[in-house]
Order: structure tokens, then C-alpha cells, then sequence
């Protein structure tokens, strides 16, 4: 059996390029696979999680046999493990794929006494590029650390946690005396988000009071009321104005309180605010869509046109904006459950980018 100058096998490379069918076929002719390793101990359960090749670990947790399968908790030369791998090239499908399996050993240490957490953040600070000036090279270096974070999400939801190096390196910090870099970036984070309630509470004020098509003045008995008040659309929009500016005097208020100088009084006020100024957000553009549709009803192809395109322009913003709070790396299982398609949504989204952009 020959090898290459890199010490890789036919399994390998078959791993290494994803070829599913010349895998099953060279599996079939290999007494103990777990025997072949290139010359730095890998697998090639190693190999696909450095690739990026989610069909051949997929295969492998689901498919293949019970020997194959044993290869997920295997240790190269440096006691790494396909999840160590994964996680330090940032893989987030892959990570994802391997932390879901029970039968992975999610804190294995390698021989630098690393968890997966561990290497992820060793290689991440060691091939951190800096952000390039050309358009398209930011979209791809945008792309590049939304995958880092993804991955980053996808350890701590289930628990991975750094390795222990003593009690010396372990820093209490305290919330009363935070670091100056991070008070001004989350001073400047809160007074963004404050101007953001207050211009939607400014909005939705002067909304309730300026009426689509006004106020009825000529009948006595109904002298100030709104002249669509029986309009079906006119009550989604009095219910999310309403809401919009409630929604808004409230981040406003928790803002306010963020400003205290407690950092994690400051972090709180923003897991707080910022998913209820997302639905302040929407139902503002829910109002508008609601209010422009009573002006121009008769006109039924207008009306339809403006329809579709509020309903769109409302739907596209509300998915980036939820998918840009919502806790992925939370380890609560209901949580783990309900982020599970759209952590597989957006990898998809940034890997057919990053795919796209080499």
C-alpha cells in the first residue's frame, strides 16, 4: 500500500475531497482503517473535520460501521481529535455535527492540555487576518469571522469549556471597576441603541396622532374619531403602533439603566433591549405597511404591489436581526433545539459564500 510525501493513503485523499462512493469502496478493502493514519497520526475522520467535509463526517456518525465510527474520538500525534480539528480550522457545520453525537468526547484534552475551546481560540488568535480596504475582501473577511463566531457558539452551547491551568491564571473581574476599552464599547453600543428607541417612540407618537386619512370632523356623534376606525387594516395598525411605542419608552428606560457603570448591569440591560427593539422595529414597518394599505385600497394593484414589497423588506430585516441576538450559544437544550435549523441555515449561507469567493 503506497502513500504520498504527506504520508496520506487512497482513504485520505477519498476523505480529503469528499468522494463518498470511493470512500464506502476503499472501507470495504481495509481490514482496520483506524490503522491508517498519514504521518502526523490523522485519521480520516481528522481529515475531513481539517477539509471542511461535512458529507464524509456525516457519513461517518450515521453510516458507517461500527469500527469507522470508533475513529471519532481518535487522537493524532499531537492528541488532537477530529472535534479539536473542526473547531481550530472553524468547521461549524462539522463542529456542529460532532457535538451533537453523544458518543463524542466533548472534553477530551490533546497534548498541549487543550480542549476543543482551547485550540479554537490558539489557532483563531494565531491566523486572525486583518481586516483588508477592497469591497469584496471585506465581504469575505465578514464571512470568515461570522464562521468563527458560529463555531465559537457551537462549543459553548454544549458545555465546552478552557482547560484548567491553575488558580494563577484564573482573573475575578470586577463588575464596580471594568476595563476601560470594553465601558466605551458598550457606552457607544447603548447611546447607538437609545437614539435608535427614541427616534421609534418620536415615530410612533407622532404616528397615533397623525391618522391615515384623518380624523372624521363633519358628524357631531363621531366628532375626532378616525375616519377608518372600521377599516379592517385599522386595527393591526393602532396595535402596533401602540406597541412600537411602548416597546420603545422601555429599551429606552433599560438603556438608562445600563448607564450606570456596571458592566454586567450593562450586558444584561442589552440581552434585555436589544430583542425587544427588534420587535419594536417590526411592528413599526408592520404599522406602516398597515397604514400606507388604508390610503390606497381602491387602487387594488398598487395596494397588492406595496404589499408584497412591505411584506418583504419586513420579513428580511426581522430574519437578519433575529438571527444576529438570538443566544446560539446557549447550552439551555430547549434553546439547542429551537437554534438548530437556523445555525444550519446561516453555516449553509457562509460556507456557499466563503465557497463561492476562493
Amino acid at each position: 500500500m503506497e502513500r504520498d510525501e504527506d504520508g496520506f493513503f487512497p482513504l485520505h485523499l477519498a476523505s480529503a475531497f469528499g468522494h463518498i462512493e470511493v470512500l464506502k469502496i476503499l472501507l470495504e478493502n481495509y481490514p482496520n482503517p483506524r490503522e491508517i493514519v498519514d504521518n502526523k497520526g490523522r485519521n480520516i475522520v481528522h481529515i475531513a473535520a481539517i477539509m471542511g467535509e461535512f458529507n464524509v463526517v456525516r457519513y461517518v456518525l450515521q453510516d458507517a460501521n461500527d469500527e469507522v465510527k470508533d475513529m471519532i474520538n481518535d487522537k493524532d500525534y499531537d492528541g488532537n481529535t477530529p472535534l479539536h480539528l473542526a473547531a481550530s480550522h472553524s468547521r461549524p457545520k462539522i463542529v456542529q455535527a460532532l457535538t451533537w453525537d453523544t458518543r463524542v468526547d466533548l472534553h477530551c484534552l490533546n497534548n498541549n492540555n487543550q480542549t476543543a475551546l482551547d485550540a479554537f481560540e490558539q489557532f483563531k488568535q494565531e491566523n486572525n487576518p486583518p481586516f483588508p480596504q477592497a469591497s469584496i475582501h471585506k465581504i469575505l473577511c465578514f464571512t470568515y469571522f461570522c464562521i468563527i463566531r458560529l463555531t465559537w457558539c457551537q462549543l459553548k452551547s454544549v458545555g465546552v469549556q478552557n482547560a484548567k491551568r491553575g488558580s494563577h491564571s484564573i482573573e475575578i473581574p470586577c463588575p464596580r471597576k471594568p476595563e476601560a476599552k470594553k465601558t466605551d464599547f458598550y457606552k457607544n453600543r447603548i447611546d447607538t441603541l437609545m437614539v435608535v428607541s427614541a427616534l421609534i417612540t418620536t415615530l410612533a407618537f407622532a404616528a397615533s396622532f397623525t391618522l391615515p386619512a384623518g380624523n372624521n370632523s363633519s358628524n357631531p356623534r363621531q366628532q375626532g374619531m378616525a375616519v377608518m376606525l372600521n377599516h379592517m387594516l385599522f386595527k393591526p395598525f393602532i396595535f402596533c403602533i401602540t406597541t412600537s411605542m411602548y416597546g420603545g419608552i422601555s429599551v429606552t428606560i433599560i438603556l438608562i439603566w445600563a448607564q450606570l457603570g456596571d458592566t454586567t448591569l450593562a450586558l444584561l440591560a442589552l440581552k434585555v433591549a436589544v430583542p425587544l427593539l427588534g420587535v419594536t422595529l417590526t411592528t413599526l414597518s408592520v404599522a406602516f405597511l398597515a397604514g400606507v394599505h388604508l390610503v390606497i385600497s381602491d387602487l387594488s394593484w398598487l395596494a397588492t404591489t406595496i404589499m408584497i414589497l412591505c411584506v418583504i423588506f419586513v420579513l428580511l430585516p426581522l430574519l437578519l436581526y433575529t438571527f444576529h441576538w438570538f443566544p446560539l450559544e446557549s447550552s439551555n437544550i430547549i434553546m439547542r433545539n429551537i437554534s438548530f435549523y437556523p445555525f444550519q441555515f446561516i453555516t449553509w449561507l457562509l460556507e456557499k459564500d466563503s465557497t463561492e469567493g476562493r
